[in-house]
């Protein structure tokens, strides 16, 4: 079958014909050999454009990249259906837009190499949307972040117990030993076990972090070291523990500590309670005199009222939002 198209070169309407030849394409960075098909003038030979010729190559390149990759379209759908989450909860993890993720599952649009290699690594091992949940952590409120932890249940707990205290680890190795930590190196189960302290009786959430911030800065201010060897960050209620809520969603799963929601009002509050036994043998004298001091200091104090307190000190005053608070500005606590 012939059809006639103008040819730039001869200036004409030509007889065009169907060629098939091999050809080399980089597509998405990788090389393929294949046998194109493509529209000549059958006078002067020059290649012609032809939108079905070209679409076939198209999608032959995208069929060979998909099987060299080992992802199919029908892969990529799968994958987010393997959590149970929502178009809008899995793009915040992934710091993808919901567009990008429907452009995908959709096949409108391959996903670039980078994003590939994820939703990859997603398919093979599904534990390791963790890691991109800590990332993103901080795009999510307490009930997203709850109902989030509620649909990736199905992966092995053990494994993500493992992975989530190895995350955090890894997340303050880089601060230990430095004044952002009291000069001090992050003890997870000291940590536990200080939240235990304050929690036994339940505690509200935001009067936690500020007990958590006053027993390692009164400690680093009379002994010279942190007891946690947390570094602490300056949010708009007053310093709390650098990715404070990965801590805390990791000591619940570990159920050390249960996280309940109440109402006070029109507001809700998260409350901490305590679900293990607290273990006074891992402080100290000087550590437990210290924790003693902070918890009969703010006894009556609610939240409220322990973020104001919060905010008349040099730690919050002089450190600007989301940075981290040195234990320098122990020195000028208002607490003694």
């Amino acid at each position: 079958m012939t059809k006639k198209q103008f040819c730039d070169s001869c200036q004409c309407d030509a007889v065009t014909v169907i060629v098939e030849r091999p050809a080399t394409y980089k597509f998405r960075g990788e090389s393929f050999d294949i046998n194109e098909r493509v529209l000549q003038c059958s006078v002067c030979g020059e290649d012609l454009y032809d939108e079905d010729l070209d679409s076939e190559t198209m999608q032959t390149l995208t069929k060979l990249y998909t099987e060299k990759v080992g992802l199919s379209l029908q892969d990529i759908k799968e994958i987010r259906k393997q959590y149970g989450l929502s178009m809008e909860l899995f793009s915040r993890i992934l710091g993808w837009s919901k567009s990008t993720i429907a452009r995908y599952e959709t096949g409108k649009f391959i996903p670039t190499s980078s994003h590939l290699i994820i939703l990859k690594r997603l398919k093979d091992s599904p534990e390791s949307i963790y890691e991109f949940f800590k990332q993103n952590l901080h795009k999510f409120n307490d009930k997203e972040i709850e109902k989030i932890t509620k649909k990736l249940n199905f992966v092995d707990q053990n494994e993500v117990e493992k992975n989530l205290i190895e995350t955090i680890q890894l997340n303050f190795k880089l601060h230990e030993k430095t004044i952002d930590t009291g000069y001090g190196v992050f003890n997870l189960e000291k940590l536990a076990h200080l939240i235990l302290f304050f929690s036994e009786q339940g505690v509200p959430k935001t009067k936690l972090m500020k007990l958590l911030f006053y027993s390692d800065y009164l400690n680093f201010k009379d002994n010279l070291l942190s007891i946690t060897g947390l570094p602490y960050v300056r949010l708009q209620y007053g310093p709390v523990p650098k990715d404070h809520e990965l801590l805390l969603s990791t000591l619940e799963k570990i159920e050390f500590i249960e996280v309940s929601y109440e109402y006070s009002g029109e507001y809700e509050v998260n409350r901490i309670t305590a679900l293990q036994s607290f273990d006074e043998s891992l402080f100290d004298e000087d550590e437990l005199e210290v924790m003693m001091k902070v918890k009969e200091k703010f006894k009556d104090y609610g939240s409220k009222s322990i973020s104001d307190y919060s905010h008349n000190e040099d730690a919050w005053t002089k450190t600007k939002e989301r940075e981290i608070i040195s234990y320098t500005h122990a020195d000028n606590l208002l607490i003694k």
